[in-house]
């Protein structure tokens, strides 16, 4: 496993409150760069663009807006940050595509938006198993054959 997809499957914090999220938006802007983003909902193929601080900044200060603008209320919950305090690597969720707590099996949800402090490596984000469309709804439940 290379070190980029240890860190992309690694342990990660939510930002509960939209506060948490302009806080971490804050850091990225001064923090050195480049930094690097990504659409990993696009899969292997997924295009990865080189940033500056202030550009991945912005980035992520628009995907916030439109999760506000999405989702009402005090709470984030969509955005996660390997370390708050000085984050290098970001995930941020769709509202309408985040999924819930009730999915069983398949992939894990991708993330709306990646954006990293080193070279993202965009193979991670291939699907491991066939597309859910192709098992009936017993063997997603059960993960028959898996």
């Amino acid at each position: 496993m290379s070190e980029f997809e240890q860190r992309y499957w690694g342990n990660f914090r939510g930002c509960i409150r939209w506060s948490d999220a302009d806080q971490v938006a804050d850091r990225v802007a001064t923090s050195p760069g480049p930094w690097y983003a990504a659409l990993p909902e696009a899969g292997s193929g997924a295009r990865v663009v080189e940033l500056t601080p202030d550009e991945a900044a912005e980035r992520l200060r628009q995907r916030l807006a439109e999760m506000r603008r999405l989702k009402r209320g005090d709470y984030c919950n969509l955005v996660f940050v390997d370390e708050p305090e000085a984050p290098s690597l970001i995930k941020a969720f769709h509202p309408k595509r985040a999924g819930d707590a009730c999915r069983v099996g398949g992939n894990p949800i991708p993330p709306w938006d990646l954006i990293s402090d080193t070279p993202i490596d965009p193979a991670v984000f291939a699907s491991s198993e066939p597309p859910a469309q192709a098992q009936g709804i017993w063997q997603r439940v059960l993960r028959i054959g898996s």
